[in-house]
């Protein structure tokens, strides 16, 4: 057992990323629960009393946390675009603790259709199961109108592509046909909730990925070179399928109180940070470097325009995803994503026995006639 269970890092890899990864994973779920729980209550609390006394302002407050625990009780809406076979259900179903069916050979969806299904925590979630496109371009036009209403009704709305696919022309054309038959306040409200995601980041390789094992749990990373290859992935789709929009996007991100810059295209009031345009890696590194202090609240904004890459099997940047998501919900959506938190803590990591189940290949010593390797029975 001693030599097959060295220490030493994989070559070319620098072993103290992958502990400030699971330190991320952690803050992240603490930002999401800042800006839902903790900003939410006290943008309750903060309401102007001026004109009010007592009697008054207890009933403008009842009134409001009635209203908010109306809409957590309501379930959250998401709609999720793509290609046939990208991964679109399965994407929703480790995002959301839903169960909804995945298939491995002809399309599962045939008509939109609205399934309300409940997630682990109990909460209520319709999910929009929509044709995936690219089937015949007659079922896309056929559906299109539907396609709109549903994108522009929902509160999370998801565009996922094939991170192995080498063109996104496709989807492009897609977006831009149904945005071209929407009036301008559909238009906004689509683009507003709009997020893009490579899926099956898990099959890129090689490179190889990278199981940080922390005891019976450990998370995916990709290795530097696959790292670099989803990056330049990544920076192209958002080129080709998010820049375009740029002059109808807009960014925005909660404000803990300590940020006050204005320009031309930034702006902000006592409890959201917003930017008009799209928020690129320049603009994001640009600012970050006139205003240190505040790269934090650039890098969240950055995150309203980012294509993600991320992986299911893997659970691979899935807490970015939501932090995303969180990002562009309106102000009553976010306290049905409230309902969502109890999940979120759990997306970063994949058992031990689960991750030995992912192994696709044995080797075999065909001279001795024995099985050299199996993932399965390896000794951790």
């Amino acid at each position: 057992m001693g030599e097959s269970h060295s220490t030493a890092f994989p070559q070319g890899h620098r072993k103290d990323r992958w502990p400030r990864w699971s330190r991320w994973q952690k803050t992240a779920v603490n930002v999401i629960n800042a800006m839902t729980r903790g900003e939410l209550v006290a943008r309750i609390d903060r309401i102007s009393v001026d004109a009010l006394d007592e009697r008054q302002l207890g009933e403008v407050r009842e009134s409001v946390l009635r209203e908010r625990d109306a809409e957590a009780g309501k379930p959250l809406s998401v709609a999720v675009m793509g290609q046939t076979g990208v991964g679109k259900s399965s994407l929703l179903n480790v995002l959301f603790g839903t169960r909804l069916p995945v298939g491995d050979g002809k399309p599962v969806t045939r008509e939109p259709r609205a399934i309300t299904v409940p997630g682990n925590s109990d909460h209520l979630v319709t999910f929009w199961d929509m044709p995936g496109i690219g089937e015949s371009a007659a079922a896309d036009l056929e559906h299109s109108a539907v396609y709109l209403e549903k994108l522009a009704e929902c509160d999370v709305v998801i565009w996922a592509i094939h991170a192995d696919s080498r063109s996104v022309a496709y989807d492009a054309a897609c977006l831009d046909r149904l945005l071209a038959q929407a009036g301008p306040r559909a238009r906004a409200q689509v683009l507003g909730r709009l997020t893009v995601v490579l899926t099956k980041a898990d099959t890129l390789t090689p490179p190889p990925w990278i199981y940080d094992m922390r005891g019976p749990r450990g998370s995916f990373v990709p290795s530097a070179p696959l790292a670099a290859r989803l990056e330049r992935k990544a920076v192209h789709f958002e080129q080709v399928f998010v820049r375009p929009w740029g002059d109808l996007l807009g960014a925005a991100t909660y404000n803990s109180g300590e940020f006050t810059l204005r320009d031309d295209r930034l702006d902000c009031d006592a409890h959201t940070v917003r930017y008009r345009g799209h928020f690129s890696q320049e603009a994001c590194d640009a600012y970050s470097a006139a205003h240190p202090e505040h790269a934090e609240v650039f890098s969240r904004l950055r995150d309203n325009h980012r294509v993600l890459p991320c992986s299911a099997l893997f659970r691979f940047n899935l807490v970015p995803l939501m932090l995303s998501v969180v990002n562009k919900l309106g102000p009553t959506a976010i306290f049905r994503f409230e309902r969502l938190l109890d999940d979120v803590a759990g997306l970063g990591g994949v058992p031990v026995e689960t991750m030995r189940e992912y192994g696709n290949f044995v080797v075999w010593d065909g001279v001795r006639g024995v099985n050299a390797f199996d993932l399965t029975r390896f000794p951790f």
